[in-house]
């Protein structure tokens, strides 16, 4: 069965040149040919490098391409080739369905293509030092991690799409992707490489050599010292191989969806809990994705943290030390973002207050698309400050200032836009054009919350540039005092908001037709 599945693939391959997908097939060849140069290329670009260099270069690529072996049938239009469910009708038995399709994925473009690279790499790194009976086995590992990984992927992504959640995951992989592809892109441009690996690398590389991510690719490079990737590779490719089994035996054993739940597309309700956080968090981030309200304050947010730097640099303020300033204007905006949430969605607040929906449901649903939000545009702040301040070395500082700014700043605005709303743009008018407004709340609430939060941080803000431009030994003081003040601050400031939400409904409906 194995060798008539090899034959099926390989027929399966050579049919998706014939018409009317014959262009498109030929695209796809020339961008596969064109990355597998590319990474010919930069593994033989590695080969005058320090052996530290290599091992960092060899390990990081290897980690990312397994990564993206997974992940790419969420982006793929495409059925899975070996979709297991195929074999559903057929007298044969999961083992050799399992042992079929899994000796049959590496007949594929991208496989094919990783493994030119991954000789390549091989040839460098048995130059530098690497027994070639070790580069030979990191090889093969790494191509049978990848294979399988593949054959995982498009298995969850089957189920994703199933369920009418695709649109919805494709999201939350592009903030994964976002969020490490950014901070790696600044480390990789801007760390000093000339003496050797910095140690930040060396320790990403040492972390992601002992995972099934890294673990192959650290067989191959040089400088490993130990055998524990190898043991490592050598138990991934085992798992996955036995839970690929199982998948299959599932696979055959359970039936495709219903036509019916497979259209229901519940977008964002489906994928989220069906709790009432989980359907006020859904309908909060439909909101920021498609109201221009929303849609401007992430805009503006980040033109807010650069725009300052700009007169510092005229002004004569050392560049490292200007490139600062956005990290905290930006956390700060961000946490400050939901101020006055409630307020834009003053329509339907009577809905969560007459079926007496409880107020900590309330506070923390509308606070899940900010933090989606903050994640990947956080991460990047923070990789773009370390490059342009020199400062990789103080990431806890920075980091321990981003937590603390946001997430007090989502703490203290869950209170004010519970306590005190303040009328907004409707639904539909122009972001820039607010309505006229009576009473203090307006011109007091928003300044009040950004200061409190600045005011709140000041512990963790201290020490952290102290840490940097002064060279004080405070970079994990400054993460500590962060990472607490930051988490009680949004704790408390839930409870609190909750308990003002339901204590004060009649208030909020009295007030919606202002607000």
């Amino acid at each position: 069965m194995a060798a008539h599945v090899l034959r099926l693939r390989i027929a399966q391959g050579f049919a998706a040149f014939r018409a009317p997908r014959t262009a498109r097939t030929v695209a796809a060849l020339v961008v596969g040919i064109a990355a597998a140069a590319l990474g010919v290329w930069g593994a033989f670009a590695l080969g005058g490098a320090d052996g530290g260099v290599i091992r960092v270069g060899l390990v990081s690529a290897g980690s990312v391409i397994a990564l993206a072996f997974f992940a790419a049938p969420f982006a793929s239009p495409r059925a899975d080739p070996l979709d297991p469910r195929a074999f559903a009708g057929l007298p044969v038995t999961a083992p050799a369905v399992a042992a079929s399709t899994a000796l049959a994925s590496p007949i594929s473009g991208p496989i094919l293509g990783l493994a030119v690279v991954d000789v390549a790499a091989a040839v460098v790194a048995v130059s530098r030092g690497t027994a070639p009976g070790f580069a030979v086995a990191g090889v093969v590992l790494h191509l049978v991690t990848c294979a399988l990984a593949a054959r995982f992927g498009f298995a969850s992504a089957a189920g994703v799409r199933a369920s009418g959640r695709s649109g919805e995951a494709a999201v939350l992989a592009g903030l994964v992707v976002v969020a490490v592809a950014v901070p790696a892109v600044a480390y990789a441009l801007s760390a000093e490489w000339a003496g050797g690996a910095p140690a930040l690398a060396q320790g990403v590389a040492d972390v992601l050599a002992s995972t099934p991510l890294g673990a192959a690719a650290a067989v191959v490079a040089p400088a490993g010292g130990s055998v524990w990737p190898l043991v490592v590779a050598i138990a991934t490719v085992a798992l996955l191989a036995g839970a690929w089994a199982l998948v299959v035996d599932r696979e055959l054993r359970t039936a495709p969806p219903a036509p019916a739940a497979q259209s229901a597309r519940l977008g964002w309700f489906g994928l989220l809990p069906r709790t009432a956080t989980g359907a006020i968090a859904a309908r909060s981030i439909i909101y920021w994705a498609t109201d221009m309200r929303y849609l401007a304050n992430i805009a503006i947010i980040p033109i807010a943290g650069l725009l300052p730097v700009i007169p510092l640099l005229i002004a004569g303020v050392p560049p490292q030390a200007a490139a600062l300033v956005p990290l905290p204007i930006i956390a700060a905006f961000l946490g400050w973002s939901v101020h006055n949430d409630l307020a834009h969605d003053a329509e339907a607040v009577w809905l969560h207050i007459v079926t007496s929906v409880r107020g900590i449901a309330d506070r923390a649903g509308r606070l899940v698309p900010a933090a989606l939000l903050a994640v990947p545009m956080l991460s990047a702040t923070i990789a773009l400050t370390a490059a342009f301040a020199d400062a990789w070395d103080h990431l806890p500082a920075l980091i321990g200032v981003a937590l603390c700014l946001t997430l007090s700043g989502f703490g203290l605005s869950s209170i004010s836009s519970a306590a005190w709303p303040y009328a907004v743009a409707r639904p539909g008018d122009s972001p820039f054009r607010q309505p006229q407004r009576t009473g203090p709340a307006a011109v007091i609430v928003p300044g009040t919350v950004l200061v409190a939060t600045v005011a709140v941080s000041m512990p963790a803000v201290i020490p952290a540039f102290q840490a940097i431009l002064g060279g004080a030994p405070r970079d994990v003081e400054a993460l500590a005092t962060g990472g607490a003040i930051g988490v009680g601050v949004l704790v408390a400031g839930v409870l609190i908001g909750a308990a003002v939400f339901q204590l004060g409904g009649h208030r909020l409906l009295a007030a919606g037709g202002r607000v």
